[in-house]
């Protein structure tokens, strides 16, 4: 599992990141939905979107009602991207997110 070391999480969440926008937030079960289109083929491809799918999970977390959860969804449609590299960023993210008290799920769109 991809583990992420201290100082590159801090510089992430160090970057002025502006107003925290959802793609959607769900009132009722208290779920922001993030929509990302990145390429995550490879391992430093793998590894970059890790550092910013959580800095800005950690970011949107502070402006969020508390005891909401926050979904990933990531848009692959035409990237050959292993089903290894899917787990391990589903890992890494969902395990970082944890280790800050903060509920994430991660999904892929691969067609």
């Amino acid at each position: 599992m991809q583990q992420l070391g201290s100082s590159g999480e801090n510089a992430m969440k160090d970057l002025n990141w502006g107003m925290a926008t959802p793609e959607a937030y769900d009132d009722v079960n208290k779920v922001a939905l993030h929509v990302l289109n990145v390429f995550l083929s490879g391992d430093v491809n793998r590894n970059r979107v890790i550092k910013f799918t959580v800095a800005r999970i950690l970011h949107l977390n502070k402006h969020l009602p508390k005891g909401s959860s926050q979904r990933v969804r990531f848009d692959l449609r035409g990237q050959l991207v292993s089903d290894e590299n899917l787990e391990l960023a589903r890992q890494a993210i969902v395990q970082a997110a944890g280790n800050h008290g903060i509920q994430a799920s991660v999904e892929f769109l691969t067609n």
